[in-house]
């Protein structure tokens, strides 16, 4: 019996395994309906949420590929991804002998034009915080306080890109930017 038991539950981990599994958002939102059609409230909307964490990963997905590795010599690290209560955030840290800079991109999980983050830096950049600029057609401002320098671009699609660093001064980190794939990220999202 205990051998049943744990046969059953390795197979069991082995379906929902994501090493396994090759879930389309395509196949769960079907499934979702089907469910549904077939009065299976409960089960419609696990799977529905399941179709919704598959669109939401391949949306990270396609933000992801335009941190690139290599920025003017500096390397990538590891890209984090957050997405919860309707936000998401990406981040990357570039690091090239002894400076570092931080990428982080910040908005609505599901942006259609402005959203809040958006709003909240164009109130930020209307009310006098820092040097206003353009990088690839955006409206940028550059906000120095002692060694960190930030740079905060707000993005047509909605959201808003941050580059900050202790370690590169105003220009420096605006070269950075400026090498950044900032109108093809905001196009892309769209």
């Amino acid at each position: 019996m205990k051998k049943r038991a744990l046969f059953i539950m390795l197979a069991m981990a082995g379906i929902h395994s994501p090493l396994l599994a090759k879930d389309s958002p395509q196949d769960s939102c079907k499934n979702a309906a089907a469910l549904y059609a077939d009065g299976d409230l409960d089960g419609a909307l696990e799977e529905a949420k399941w179709c919704v964490t598959l669109l939401e990963q391949m949306k990270q997905d396609n933000i992801a590929k335009f941190f690139k590795d290599n920025i003017l010599g500096y390397k990538g690290n590891e890209l984090e991804s957050q997405n919860a209560m309707g936000f998401s955030s990406t981040k990357r840290e570039y690091q090239k002998e002894d400076k570092q800079v931080s990428v982080a991109l910040s908005g609505m999980a599901t942006s259609n034009g402005m959203d809040a983050f958006a709003a909240l830096a164009q109130i930020g950049l209307t009310a006098g915080g820092g040097k206003k600029v353009r990088i690839q057609k955006r409206t940028a401002a550059i906000m120095v306080d002692n060694n960190n320098v930030q740079i905060l671009v707000t993005l047509k699609k909605g959201g808003t890109l941050v580059f900050e660093s202790n370690d590169l001064d105003a220009d420096e980190l605006q070269k950075f930017a400026e090498a950044f794939p900032i109108e093809e990220l905001d196009d892309s999202r769209g």
